[in-house]
């Protein structure tokens, strides 16, 4: 058990400074915590972070959360109740995992920065979320770690880290848009975690936002109301790509607590296409990033509103002749 003077200071200071080698832990502490270095981690974390983090690699953020007891969260996210710590560095993430239950052994996993499709972190109410997609073995791959919200800008200080040391290698980009026009008409909830993972020197220079919609599915004996888009932006900057999603309502006007980031990669980036979907008569406009390393690919798709048509055909004209994409836009 902690000292709770200890526990307090930890708590306010938002770091774990202390040598907490040998400390037993339940994995059930209410808070998530920055640790200067491995020695800092509660229980198992420390000897397996120490072990798995190499002198010369350069540490640049590592963390600690306790176990979140659900295994289903929004957005489709699935994760396996555990305490972690992730640990960023100048070339990939590593992230030890205790399961708290006997017989199962704790495990420790790295993702070199060259396998990642991209990387989320979201939140809804009390839930937080971050996860890893990559590529392993010729095969996709998701690693996610939920944790309770209130620890979320240590995550937004880890995916700042692994931003600003894997910089896009394209260094021409058409005219730079103001961020204040990006915020116009954004959710505030989407502006406030954007923000949270921008650099200083990063800028933007194409927007593609959508908006709810709905359409009435047809039933035996009443009309269904079904999503066709949620209130979303992709904003194309000079560090990749972000969106951001609310999470789809139950019914129209109903408040959605949930908001998805979504961070990639140019260096990820295999082709841009133009396409549309037909979902209850409607014809719905959307970006198809195919986004890839070697040979394993995967399609991210984002709608946008029809006015934005424009500026998608110029993201993707943009992308083709200087990301090295490999198809033009089109419409099909």
């Amino acid at each position: 058990m902690l000292n709770p003077k200890s526990e307090s200071k930890s708590i306010n200071s938002g770091s774990n400074p202390e040598d907490m080698r040998g400390v037993r832990s339940s994995g059930r502490e209410p808070y998530v915590f920055q640790a200067n270095k491995p020695e800092g981690l509660l229980g198992v974390h420390a000897d397996l972070m120490e072990e798995a983090l190499r002198p010369d690699e350069g540490l640049l953020y590592l963390l600690y959360a306790p176990i979140w007891p659900e295994k289903e969260g929004p957005f489709g996210l699935h994760a396996t109740p555990a305490s972690h710590a992730v640990a960023v560095t100048k070339y990939r993430f590593v992230i030890s995992e205790n399961r708290h239950k006997e017989g199962i052994v704790p495990t420790v996993q790295s993702i070199p920065f060259d396998q990642v499709l991209y990387v989320q972190l979201g939140s809804a109410l009390s839930l937080g979320w971050f996860a890893i997609q990559f590529v392993e073995d010729k095969k996709t791959f998701c690693t996610t770690s939920f944790f309770t919200a209130t620890g979320i800008a240590h995550f937004e200080t880890l995916i700042r880290e692994y931003r600003r040391n894997t910089v896009a290698k394209c260094d021409r980009f058409p005219k730079k848009i103001d961020w204040v026009d990006v915020w116009h008409r954004t959710p505030m909830t989407q502006v406030d975690r954007l923000k949270s993972l921008l650099i200083k020197e990063e800028f933007p220079f194409n927007t593609l936002r959508s908006f709810e919609a709905w359409a009435l599915r047809r039933g035996r004996w009443k009309n269904t109301p079904v999503y066709l888009s949620t209130n979303g932006i992709l904003i194309s900057t000079s560090f990749g790509f972000i969106h951001a999603t609310d999470e789809p309502c139950i019914r129209p006007k109903i408040f959605s607590f949930g908001v998805n980031v979504s961070c990639v990669l140019f260096d990820a980036l295999k082709s841009a296409l133009l396409r549309e979907k037909r979902m209850y008569g409607r014809l719905l406009p959307f970006l198809r990033l195919e986004i890839a390393h070697g040979q394993v690919s995967l399609d991210f798709d984002i709608p946008f509103d029809e006015s934005n048509l424009k500026d998608a055909e110029d993201l993707v004209y943009f992308l083709t002749k200087n990301v090295r994409v490999e198809e033009e836009a089109c419409i099909s």
